[in-house]
């Protein structure tokens, strides 16, 4: 019977019949679809084709671009963390070796699974008691780690996994396959990818890695944050050794020259981190997070444009790495942000002395003032009325009563000393605790909590005359942005890091300009700010001169020096230097204070700042009517004294008695050893 017949007598009848059944529907339905799947994976395997699609180098290097505030790109920030894709060519061939021998040996004798592997785990964790070894091929732990969380441990996600595997297989070629596995896998230490890894634990390229050092790393994929951690190091060199057996299992070593080679020392040495400025550009990232959200800030490439001055963030690493390391036993930690006062852009910010030891941003994150935050105690009672220019405030023995507990608060001075009547320029000059107190008093702490808000500090506050003493815990950060309200003459900005970002297609996201308002009156900030110059002329802040350049600051150094400021400022720059310690712990040194360690830190950063930047503005805005400096305070009196004896003494002849000599003689001394006490506050 001819087809055609058998069809229409037949076949067609019962077709016919069949599709008028909901079964009959169904059945055809699910026939035709099997069909097309058979047809679609033939033409899949002809044309190499695959459902999955692995990542180009282009794409496994792309993420968010970093722009400084010249436009030149900084560095690319990538979701997992440092990655340096590079073709399979340049990889050492260790590399592959190492890797197939402890992985997957049958790599490219397998179609995606590998039955063979799977019993031979089976019997090597059977036979040692515990699981030694995994069934996984690479292909499949690529599906793994590119399209699955390591947490997902579900019978679902292994089934899926084996399917992608065999996609991949029957579309890519197997080196192609390799190349995307160690440019994605993770190798510890912040590492992602041979190349990465390379450069993190040897310095060197991954083409010029010999085999101990391949074999090294390719141990480490098993456990990458154990192994990977230094304190580990035993486990991760006992790893190795089991590598290299591998290796010489599989005759990539000759079983000769395995034992001289795994004897062989290994040279670590970390090379230089891809992130550069990880600080400031991390900050970023977390800002724009915020701005247009978690999940979709790593959909797609974008660029940021952002105020950061290079070779400023450089220079103030660099100074804060070497002020710590001179700096007095105890203090091992620091964070600088430096600040444009015009715009309020944030064009340098390190959050620790060295990130490769930790990566906790101490520029953002709060520390006890100290002193540096009594230029808003004094603000504030010029701002109430409670001072004026011509105000004198006794340093004497002061308690007040504590209406907290029913106690009584009775601050002390640094040096334990009383200067007695001084003005408020020199009270802040010389950052007398006592007259710093009764000004808090006197103004209302409240009101200074108040002051301090609206200059730009939103720590929480305790209302109480120890606020004063700065006993408030402040963010480098909210210190540069209140200092520099000051110095604007009482207008506040917010601190802007980015200028704007980017997508893919170069269209504007989001663009952010800085806003001003008037938050504090003129008046009083520039008398501040001209009490600030002397602190840096005369005062505590002697060590952060500038030549050629106005500077006003103050220094900090809180209870037990556990804490160490300087905020400085020019008529251009405001930078906020905390110095100290995580733990903190008492600093038990002369050196230690705030006029000493991050002073010279500050006047290390600004002066290489200046040499590269033109002094646009010099000097301060004069106030209408400055804080007194004519009348005196008893420590200006004794100056005079003592300038007076200098000059009688000069005048003393050979007739002048010796017991008048030797009076003058003790007053001179006494006297310049007060004015060296002085000097060595703070």
């Amino acid at each position: 019977m001819k087809i055609r017949e058998f069809f229409d007598e037949k076949a067609k009848p019962w077709l016919e019949k069949a599709w008028k059944t909901r079964a009959g529907k169904v059945g055809f339905c699910t026939l035709l679809v099997f069909a097309s799947f058979v047809c679609l994976l033939i033409l899949k395997g002809l044309l190499h084709l695959s459902f999955v699609r692995l990542p180009s180098l282009a794409t496994q290097a792309e993420g968010i671009s970093i722009f400084d505030r010249n436009d030149k790109l900084v560095t690319v920030v990538q979701q997992e963390g440092e990655r340096e894709p590079i073709p399979l060519s340049s990889m050492s061939p260790n590399v592959r070796n190492a890797l197939i021998a402890v992985e997957d040996r049958n790599f490219y004798h397998h179609f995606g699974v590998d039955p063979f592997g799977v019993g031979r785990a089976i019997f090597t964790n059977i036979k040692e008691g515990e699981l030694q070894q995994g069934g996984s091929t690479l292909t499949q732990q690529l599906m793994k780690t590119k399209y699955f969380g390591f947490q997902d441990r579900s019978m679902r996600r292994k089934i899926l996994e084996i399917f992608m595997a065999l996609d991949v297989e029957g579309g890519y070629s197997k080196d192609k396959i390799l190349e995307t596995y160690l440019n994605e896998v993770y190798f510890g230490r912040g590492a992602y990818g041979i190349e990465r890894a390379s450069r993190t634990y040897f310095n060197k390229p991954t083409l010029k890695l010999t085999i101990p050092e391949a074999a090294f790393l390719a141990g480490l994929i098993k456990a990458p944050s154990s192994y990977g951690n230094p304190n580990n190091l035993d486990k991760a060199i006992k790893r190795q050794k089991e590598v290299l057996r591998d290796m010489a299992e599989c005759g990539y070593i000759k079983q000769e020259e395995l034992a001289s080679i795994q004897n062989t020392k290994l040279d670590f040495k970390a090379g230089p981190r891809k992130l550069k400025f990880p600080f400031y550009v991390l900050h970023v990232v977390d800002i724009v997070k915020k701005e247009i959200g978690e999940n979709e800030i790593w959909k797609r490439p974008i660029k940021i444009y952002t105020y950061l001055d290079q070779q400023a963030q450089s220079e103030a690493e660099a100074a804060l790495w070497a002020g710590v390391r001179k700096a007095p036993k105890g203090v091992n930690q620091g964070a600088l942000v430096s600040m444009n006062i015009k715009d309020g852009s944030v064009f340098a910010l390190v959050g620790a002395a060295n990130f490769e030891q930790n990566q906790w941003n101490r520029a953002i994150n709060p520390h006890t003032t100290g002193s540096s935050f009594k230029p808003f105690v004094y603000l504030t009672g010029l701002i109430t009325g409670s001072l004026n220019p011509d105000s004198v405030i006794v340093d004497e023995p002061l308690t007040i009563a504590d209406s907290r507990n029913g106690g009584a608060y009775t601050p002390k001075n640094y040096d334990n000393e009383y200067m007695g009547p001084l003005n408020v320029r020199d009270a802040l000059k010389f950052s007398r605790n006592i007259c710093a107190v009764k000004a808090c008093v006197d103004a209302g702490p409240q009101n200074v909590v108040q002051t301090a808000m609206k200059a730009g500090i939103t720590a929480q506050m305790e209302p109480s005359p120890s606020l004063a003493l700065g006993t408030a815990a402040v963010t480098p950060m909210e210190m540069a942005t209140a200092y520099a309200t000051i110095a604007r003459g009482g207008y506040f900005i917010a601190p802007i890091f980015v200028r704007k970002i980017v997508d893919h297609d170069d269209h504007v996201m989001r663009e952010f300009k800085s806003v001003s308002k008037q938050a504090l009156p003129q008046e009083p900030c520039l008398q501040i700010i001209d009490a600030m110059i002397d602190v840096v002329k005369e005062g505590t802040g002697k060590r952060a001169y500038l030549p050629g350049v106005e500077v006003a600051g103050k220094t900090g150094t809180s209870d037990e020096q556990k804490d160490l400021w300087f905020v400085g400022m020019t008529p251009e720059v405001v930078t906020a230097i905390w110095t100290g310690n995580d733990a903190n712990d008492p600093v038990h040194a002369r050196a230690a204070t705030g006029g000493v360690v991050p002073a010279a830190i500050w006047s290390n950063y600004m002066r290489k700042y200046y040499l590269r930047h033109p002094k646009k503005v010099v000097a301060f805005a004069d106030p209408q009517v400055a804080l007194n400096e004519g009348m005196p305070g008893s420590y200006e009196f004794f100056r005079a004294i003592d300038d007076t004896v200098e000059d009688v003494g000069h005048a003393v002849d050979e007739t002048v008695t010796k017991p008048a000599k030797s009076l003058i003689g003790k007053s001179k001394g006494l006297f310049k050893r007060f004015s060296e006490a002085m000097e060595k506050l703070f």
